[in-house]
């Protein structure tokens, strides 16, 4: 590398020169003044030599070329979470026994104590007893036409010959008294046209056989007699 162009160290240029035979003027003029200028010039003169020592390249140590740091990897290791803690256990509080209570004496032992008459047993009623089913009829029980035993065996009455020579006809009412095994029992004539027909009527029905019942019944009947 070459200096650069300029005056060597150690002399002023013409522009130096005015100016310190300025200063030498102003010096004569004032001698308190001196101070102030020769500090003034002083002043100049170190700022001339440090401006001519920064244009020059060549002098002082070369500059070193500092490097940037080399950048270093970094490794981010994420740590896993720990489990939240069980909350602690509260113990319940536990009961306090129940201080059970002593019975005091008695201050006045000349004085019989009262006897405690232990508690009745208790009483236990009885499960309600079913009803009683209702008496059976002693009696024979009347029953309307329909509603008693059925006829089993009929037997035609027969027709008087002489009322139906005659063209005559009539009917007859009457009770039978049902037995249980369903027979007919008593019977009591209650209407009749003709003794005749009332005869044949009764002979009849005392034939007839009826389905068994639970107790007697009577039944009216009505006899008809008519001519074909």
């Amino acid at each position: 590398m070459s200096r650069a162009d300029g005056p060597p160290p150690g002399k002023l240029d013409d522009r130096g020169r005015e100016e310190l035979a300025e200063a030498e003027r102003w010096l004569r003029k004032d001698p308190r003044e001196r101070r102030w200028i020769i500090r003034g010039v002083v002043v100049a003169l170190a700022m001339h030599a440090g401006v001519l020592f920064a244009r020059m390249p060549d002098w002082g140590p070369d500059p070193k070329r500092v490097e940037p740091p080399a950048e270093q990897a970094m490794q981010v290791q994420f740590l896993k979470p720990r489990p939240p803690r069980p909350p602690p256990k509260t113990e319940k509080p536990k009961p306090k026994p129940e201080a059970k209570k002593i019975p005091r004496p008695d201050p006045t032992p000349t004085e019989p104590e009262p006897v405690v008459e232990p508690e009745p047993p208790p009483v236990i009623e009885a499960p309600p007893q079913p009803p009683a089913p209702p008496p059976q009829p002693t009696g024979p029980v009347r029953v309307s036409p329909g509603q008693g035993p059925g006829l089993v065996k009929r037997v035609e009455p027969q027709y008087p010959p002489l009322l139906q020579s005659s063209r005559i006809e009539g009917a007859v009412v009457l009770d039978a008294v049902i037995r249980k095994d369903g027979s007919v029992g008593d019977i009591k004539v209650l209407q009749s046209s003709n003794a005749l027909f009332e005869r044949a009527a009764v002979d009849a029905i005392k034939q007839w056989r009826y389905t068994p019942s639970p107790y007697d019944v009577i039944l009216t009947v009505r006899v008809n007699f008519a001519l074909k």
